[in-house]
């Protein structure tokens, strides 16, 4: 059997930085901030006359992106 102290450690990434979206004719829904974090999410939506394409929840990864992709706000009907 093994003998001495367990030792268990994890690597330590570095902490995700995704930048703030840009949605042109729309905006954030969710409290703006300086920076996001792993699982930060954020909700956009659409300037009237216009409407969401794409998904309108988005969450930052750890690899710096937002998934899904950050919407856009197309021309529409009212």
């Amino acid at each position: 059997s093994m003998q001495g102290p367990v030792l268990r450690s994890c690597a330590s990434f570095p902490e995700a930085r995704c930048p703030v979206p840009q949605i042109q004719n729309g905006r954030m829904v969710s409290p703006a901030r300086t920076a996001y974090t792993h699982k930060d999410t954020i909700a956009f939506e659409c300037e009237p006359g216009y409407v969401l394409r794409g998904h309108r929840v988005v969450q930052c990864q750890l690899n710096n992106t937002w998934e899904p992709p950050v919407p856009l706000c197309e021309p529409g009907k009212c």
